[in-house]
This record gives C-alpha cells, sequence and structure tokens, in this order.
C-alpha cells in the first residue's frame, strides 16, 4: 500500500523526500550525472516494466530500462533529454517566453517555473488519487479555453499517448502556439509499427497493458507520428542528440540512444 494512503499527506512526502535524499547518497558517483538536481552517481535507479507487447513491437520510450530514474529527484531519461534539447539547443533559459507545460514533469517544472525570463503555465487533467500543485490547472487538453496564438512554447511529454482523441488535442496544441513558436511532442514509438495502432475496443487497464504496453495507454505511435502532427498543421523536425553529434557528455546524463525528439513548429 503507497504511503499517501495510510499517512497524511504532508507526513508521506516528507518520509518520501527523506528515503530518496538517503538513497541518492548511497548511489554517489561519477558515472552518471542529473542536471536538474545536480548530482552525480555510479549508478541510477532501473525504470519501466517488462511486458511483451514492448519487445514485440519494439517500442522506444518504453519498457525496462537500467539507470533511468534519478535517485534523488526522479527525473527520468526521457526527461533528461529534454534538458539537454532545451538548454543546448534553445534560447529558453534567457529569452522572454510564454510556456505552457502539459502534465508537468516535476524535475522540469522546478527548473522552468522558477526563470525570471519565463510566463509558465502548467496544466493536467484530473485523475483521482493524484495531488496537484496549487499553480497547476485542471484541464483537457482536447479543449483547452486559451486563446488562439497564446504560448510561444509547448512541452507536452509522453502525454498523447493517453489521450483517446489525440487528433484533437494535437489540433489544440497548435491553435494555442503561437506563429513561430515551437513545441516538444514526445511519445512512445514503435521501430516496426508503419501505421499507429488503435483499437477503441480495449478499454480496461488489464487489456491495455496486454495490448498497448501500459495500462494508461490507448495506442501504439509508428512511423506515421511526425505525419499525424503535419496532419494538424505542425511543421515537424526529428533529433536524436547521438546521431546529431549534440556537444556533451551524453553517456553521462543516462538518456536513451534509441530516442529521438520531436519539434514541432508552427
Amino acid at each position: 500500500m503507497a504511503l499517501k494512503e495510510i499517512l497524511p499527506f504532508w507526513l508521506a512526502k516528507k518520509l518520501k523526500g527523506a528515503y530518496q535524499k538517503l538513497s541518492g547518497l548511497a548511489l554517489r558517483g561519477q558515472n552518471y550525472y542529473c542536471p536538474y538536481c545536480n548530482n552525480s552517481f555510479r549508478k541510477l535507479r532501473p525504470g519501466g516494466i517488462d511486458l511483451p507487447v514492448i519487445y514485440e513491437k519494439q517500442i522506444i520510450g518504453a519498457g525496462y530500462r537500467l539507470n533511468d530514474v534519478c535517485p534523488r529527484c526522479n527525473s527520468l531519461d526521457r526527461d533528461r533529454l529534454i534538458y539537454l534539447y532545451l538548454t543546448l539547443k534553445t534560447n529558453i533559459m534567457t529569452a522572454p517566453l510564454k510556456v505552457f507545460h502539459v502534465a508537468p514533469e516535476g524535475c522540469i517544472r522546478a527548473m522552468l517555473s522558477v526563470l525570471p525570463n519565463i510566463t509558465y503555465e502548467a496544466g493536467m487533467k484530473y485523475h483521482q488519487g493524484f495531488y496537484y500543485d496549487k499553480n497547476t490547472t485542471i484541464l483537457d487538453i482536447s479543449k483547452l479555453e486559451f486563446e488562439d496564438d497564446t504560448f510561444d512554447v509547448i512541452i507536452c511529454n509522453h502525454v498523447l499517448e493517453h489521450i483517446e482523441g489525440d487528433l484533437k488535442a494535437i489540433g489544440e496544441l497548435y491553435r494555442v502556439l503561437k506563429p513561430g513558436g515551437w513545441a516538444i511532442l514526445q511519445v512512445p514509438v514503435s521501430r516496426v509499427l508503419e501505421t499507429t495502432f488503435e483499437d477503441p475496443a480495449v478499454r480496461t487497464p488489464e487489456e491495455r497493458e496486454k495490448i498497448f504496453g501500459q495500462f494508461d495507454h490507448v495506442r501504439i505511435y509508428g512511423q506515421d507520428y511526425p505525419k499525424r502532427l503535419e496532419n494538424r498543421g505542425f511543421i515537424v523536425a526529428r533529433h536524436n542528440p547521438y546521431r546529431d553529434k549534440w556537444p556533451a557528455e551524453l553517456d553521462r546524463f543516462a538518456i536513451n540512444p534509441e530516442e529521438d525528439i520531436f519539434i514541432a513548429y508552427k
């Protein structure tokens, strides 16, 4: 049973923080580096789950991974990929930008929300049992209430695979992005599926885990993922830090060498 189910929220959070601090100290070393908490470790914690469909469909960005989770701040390999893109390839750390962060990861939020040049908006859909920061807006990205052309930047990291009406959501993200703006739209992608696989008859968490690779996923994206974005108006660029030789010690960041980053422009 989770701590939050048997203890007051404040106490569960405090105990979890103490455990993470001790865990981080036990794993200190120089093999891996987390840029969010600025700590180095001899190894990171494993993450993800083993399911046959993940290997059968060769889903990049899913599955069990060694050295995935930072033991101090819980950043994942995909979060550290976004850090590298933001800091090496954009001006987000200095330019006056309005940023919309969908289903905000704590580590990315902590970095961006304190930047004085950023006007930061975070939003996510309500899920029973989740705790929300008071500054997080409850919303449905398939029906956003923002005006057209509101944001310079959108970060939507491994969210769309959870959204039943993903094409509508993609259209909404395009609508609220300013002309000339850009969005990070990450999803798990199958290496072997040419076409995205969906089946609305798959409804239960058990079925979704077996068919899609996670209990709350509703599809497996194929190699047509960029085309799905383009069909809603975006111009899509696909990058890979290893293939593109980004100027960083990539292995120390423990990112997934196979995961591309999808940047969608308006």
